[in-house]
């Protein structure tokens, strides 16, 4: 079953903060919940596409201190300041990265 949060144009839908907690729950502790390795790595694209600064987002989720909850991760990453994928510099994020040609659906 295709990950229901991103279409086939890597557009992603909009989650509201429940969801969001939810996502990083799913990336953060995967074990026992089925998840192929390709539907986590969605699972985390599609949180940092709804952060103001996607590429932070996902350095925060994978560099998490252990213990971490998933509600302080994802304060954490939406308190970060707005930056678009797309000007971030290739040593921050390759030009080849998913987070690059993903946008939100309006």
């Amino acid at each position: 079953m295709p990950y229901s949060h991103l279409t086939e144009d890597n557009m992603a839908k909009k989650l509201q903060r429940e969801e969001l907690v939810e996502l990083v729950e799913h990336v953060m502790h995967p074990k026992g919940k089925g998840f192929t390795s390709e539907q986590i790595n969605q699972k985390l694209l599609q949180f940092c596409i709804n952060c103001p600064d996607p590429a932070a987002s996902m350095d925060i989720v994978i560099n998490a201190p252990r213990g971490s909850t998933a509600e302080a991760v994802v304060s954490k990453a939406l308190a970060c300041p707005p930056r678009d994928p797309n000007g971030l510099p290739e040593s921050e994020l390759p030009s080849s990265h998913p987070l690059r040609r993903m946008k939100l659906e309006n």
